[in-house]
């Protein structure tokens, strides 16, 4: 008896293994989400600034330029450059628009707090012309990397900023010699109380008034990278930071009237970056030579009573670089902090 398909076969296969079916399909972003990333991109002049040339593509080492101007309407929004997507259902999930030449007050009403499904943002290294910072970035409930770093936002970090709190790398450093960001005691709180998952913490020149130092102990056991240079903090900061598990950097550099005690310095310590410049120092440990450290900020040492001879042979042993210089530290620090690529794939 000849054997043969019926219309009914297809239907069943299409019913009952919607799959087959399903591999071969393309799904296009939303019209909601590319229509909200073209009005965000409206809501900006592209224009390459003097701040962020310099900062960008002079001090980070990176290519600015207006990657917006791949944005058109009617195209898939997933295919848009700064612009990734998930695989399954066509969200997106993550924009990196990163020295991308945006100019202009950031609107507190901006479509990109349309984006529910965000997990992962950068847009540093952009001239948001002194606007405030928008507490709607705590809306994003899904982020785990979140950059706004050098965007000349200026005023305060808003406390809402903390409500996103699976968040496993921020950075909100700011240039005190374009603008000045301050954040607040309560806000610092609530950021390590409520981001416990976070293990990069970049906060560079962002002004702590009245800050009790002892709340930075209260970070996860996972935090690996913070950055606290020239936040004019003042005291004693706790040395048991020192004995964080998988603490890698540790910038405290450009804090005049901030000192540190390294007597009890772990020496099985994971820590490879440690900036300690411009800090308030009468002495260092006799046994600088056990630190095993790749790079170790040591820009002009206010030191009295300091025998420099110790920064010699057994230190270089140990040492990646020596770093001496301001520039050469930031660009250590940049190269140091995490990308938006690995981020995800490794929360």
């Amino acid at each position: 008896m000849a054997s043969f398909i019926t219309p009914y076969h297809f239907l069943y296969l299409f019913f009952f293994f919607p799959h087959l079916s399903a591999s071969s399909v393309t799904h296009l972003c939303s019209h909601h989400e590319a229509t909200s990333l073209i009005h965000f991109k409206n809501s900006f002049s592209i224009i390459k600034t003097e701040f962020t040339s310099f900062l960008c593509d002079d001090i980070a080492g990176l290519k600015s330029y207006p990657k917006t101007n791949s944005w058109k309407e009617g195209t898939d929004c997933c295919s848009w450059d700064g612009v990734t997507c998930d695989h399954l259902n066509a969200h997106v999930i993550a924009l990196d628009l990163s020295c991308s030449w945006l100019y202009g007050n950031f609107p507190s009403n901006s479509t990109l707090f349309l984006l529910p499904h965000i997990q992962k943002l950068n847009i540093a290294y952009n001239d948001f012309n002194y606007s405030k910072m928008p507490s709607e970035f705590g809306q994003f409930t899904r982020l785990v990397y979140l950059n706004i770093s050098e965007t000349l936002f200026a005023g305060k970090v808003p406390s809402q900023i903390s409500h996103s709190s699976k968040l496993v790398s921020l950075d909100l450093s700011h240039n005190v010699f374009f603008d000045q960001l301050t954040i607040d005691k309560n806000t610092l709180e609530g950021l390590v109380h409520n981001l416990t998952e976070v293990r990069h913490l970049f906060l560079d020149r962002i002004i702590m008034p009245s800050i009790n130092l002892n709340v930075f102990m209260n970070l996860s056991s996972s935090i690996k990278s913070l950055s606290l240079g020239g936040c004019d903090l003042q005291g004693k900061f706790p040395s048991n930071i020192l004995h964080s598990p998988n603490l890698n950097l540790l910038n405290l550099g450009y804090n005049r009237n901030l000192s540190l005690d390294l007597l009890n310095f772990n020496q099985s310590s994971n820590l490879e970056h440690l900036d300690l410049s411009w800090m308030s120092f009468t002495k260092l440990i006799d046994s600088i030579d056990n630190l095993c450290l790749e790079i170790f900020g040591f820009v002009s040492f206010p030191f009295t009573g300091i025998n420099f001879d110790i920064i010699g042979e057994p230190l270089a042993a140990h040492l990646f670089r020596l770093v001496m210089e301001p520039i050469e530290w930031r660009s250590s620090i940049v190269n140091s902090k995490p990308d938006t690529a690995s981020t995800l794939e490794n929360s």
